[in-house]
């Protein structure tokens, strides 16, 4: 069995707690070992870090708005030196920053195949900003950039479709998975569940900024607390809007971020996910709540499009308005969230992460082949 040498680039990965970098480190992991050869191209992380793969470090630089992550600066040449030396079959750029693009010419300069991933809607992103007289610009990067690959994977069907309006060619689907031996409802705590009160408990985990539609999710439970007595809304995260958020709404309880066994219990002792976000590709926290058991209220947009039926393991609003999320919460509330939540958990159980990895390893093996061979036709999605 030959094995595969791949290269990996992205501007984020563990230890960084966001979904980009859990699902990429979900992804290495579940690929067979025997098979691929595996390092890792990054900006050198600000925190003690042990790797599992070789890793090879540059300088970054903080992204504005985002002080937790940061853009690996221009390191073509950096790239080709290291590659001359262990020249990899295929490479995989994971962010589209500075350290992507470098990536992205210094496989072209070697004759290397590329694939890469769509993961972050910056273009959406300005709109929360007062930026939205970038999109056009930022549309016009994504489209240079990752029509110079010979493959663009996105975690829906939705990014794929929208990839293609905007012109972005060669896009197919790689869905995300979840850790259902970590996010488990047998992680519910009585103690942390009894802390938050005896009403029901709703939960929102991720970044606590404005392109997640923040505000949406805090009136939507202001407007439930006036029927359920007792109401709690827990908020895992955080980001430029908690402190000012935290200081306005004392009954709502702030967390901060958490990991590991704490998120997982965080999860599994709620009754409910309300994620009114209208800018993910996928939304990992999604799957991570319905496999710890809990129904999930969001717009019907990405991961909620893929895996939640309403009335049956969640509800979905019927259109992108505020008011639309705050009915489908007050179904979701009105229903049998206990029953819902089993369902979640059996659909969440579908999402396997090694059965994504093969599918991952049949689009590198693909855009190895000749560039007029039949196994390289790998079909888009649109």
């Amino acid at each position: 069995m030959s094995v595969t040498r791949l290269a990996i680039v992205t501007e984020t990965y563990l230890p960084d707690i966001n979904g980009v970098a859990n699902s990429l480190h979900q992804l290495l992991v579940n690929l067979d070992p025997q098979r691929f050869d595996i390092r890792i191209y990054r900006p050198q992380p600000r925190q003690a870090w042990q790797p599992r793969w070789p890793e090879y470090w540059c300088r970054g630089m903080r992204i504005p708005m985002y002080p937790d992550l940061q853009l690996g600066l221009p390191r073509r040449h950096w790239l080709i030196q290291r590659w001359q030396s262990w020249l990899p079959d295929v490479v995989y750029i994971a962010t589209e920053g500075p350290l992507g693009m470098s990536a992205l010419r210094a496989a072209r300069r070697l004759g290397v195949p590329v694939v890469s991933a769509f993961h972050t809607n910056f273009h959406r992103y300005g709109d929360y900003y007062g930026l939205g007289w970038i999109r056009r610009a930022t549309v016009a990067w994504l489209r240079y950039f990752h029509n110079q690959t010979r493959l663009t994977l996105v975690p829906s069907e939705d990014s794929a479709l929208a990839l293609h309006e905007v012109g972005i060619k060669r896009v197919a689907v790689l869905l995300h998975g979840v850790d259902g031996r970590h996010f488990h409802p047998s992680k519910r705590c009585t103690q942390l569940r009894q802390s938050w009160g005896a009403g029901p408990v709703l939960l929102y985990v991720g970044r606590i900024a404005g392109e997640k539609n923040i505000p949406v999710a805090i009136r939507t439970y202001q407007q439930l607390r006036q029927v359920h007595a007792g109401l709690r809304l827990v908020m895992v995260g955080d980001g430029p809007l908690r402190a000012s958020l935290q200081r306005q709404h004392p009954d709502i309880v702030f967390t901060g971020v958490l990991t590991g066994d704490a998120l997982a219990r965080h999860y599994a002792s709620a009754d409910a996910l309300v994620f009114p976000s209208l800018t993910e590709t996928f939304g990992l926290v999604t799957l991570e709540a319905m496999a710890s058991g809990l129904p999930v209220a969001a717009y019907c947009h990405a991961a909620a499009r893929q895996f939640v039926r309403s009335g049956h393991n969640g509800e979905l609003a019927d259109d992108d308005t505020e008011a639309s999320f705050q009915r489908a919460c007050e179904r979701l509330l009105a229903g049998d969230c206990v029953q819902q939540g089993r369902n979640a958990r059996v659909a969440a159980e579908a999402a396997d992460w090694a059965a994504i990895a093969e599918q991952f390893e049949h689009y590198l093996l693909a855009v190895m082949q000749p560039a007029s061979g039949p196994q390289n036709r790998v079909q888009s999605v649109v």
